[in-house]
């Protein structure tokens, strides 16, 4: 019976571990401290994520600004499967990336030159979420910085 009771509450431990982050989308914030251009695309993408207002929607913070929340932010990437994004652009700030949850695919990036209406639409489109205009996941107007740091399988 105590092995039955075990591997019951193992299952339902494992199954809650698995839902415990249940967005459709990843809004990952790239900034630091000494950012010049993070204040204004975090006070847009606040404004954003809050016509957004979905759980299907969820903000993750990537910061560089030293060690501590450098540590803290990989721990978060990896709690949402999206370290690759991480990897790729850890040290680089200023910027926004969009990620699809269950694929772990980057859909799009924006920064402080997107308003809050054009952010917010881009993200209620990643979503699956009605906009008020709608958006091309493919707009060339989307795209994401250059790669931070590339392996080159050396």
């Amino acid at each position: 019976m105590k092995t039955l009771t075990a591997l019951l509450g193992t299952a339902i431990f494992t199954m809650s571990a698995a839902n415990a982050f249940a967005a459709d989308v990843y809004v990952i914030k790239f900034r630091a401290d000494d950012c010049q251009t993070c204040s204004v695309m975090e006070n847009k993408l606040s404004t954003a994520m809050r016509l957004v207002n979905s759980a299907a929607v969820e903000e993750v913070t990537i910061d560089s600004t030293n060690a501590i929340l450098w540590e803290k932010s990989a721990h978060t990437a990896f709690d949402r499967n999206v370290v690759p994004q991480f990897n790729k652009w850890i040290g680089k700030t200023g910027f926004v990336v969009v990620v699809d949850a269950k694929t772990q695919r980057t859909i799009g990036c924006m920064s402080s030159k997107d308003s809050e209406n054009k952010m917010a639409n881009f993200i209620k489109s990643a979503a699956g979420l009605p906009a008020n205009h709608q958006v091309s996941n493919n707009s060339s107007q989307f795209r994401c910085p250059t790669a931070q740091n590339v392996d080159l399988g050396e």
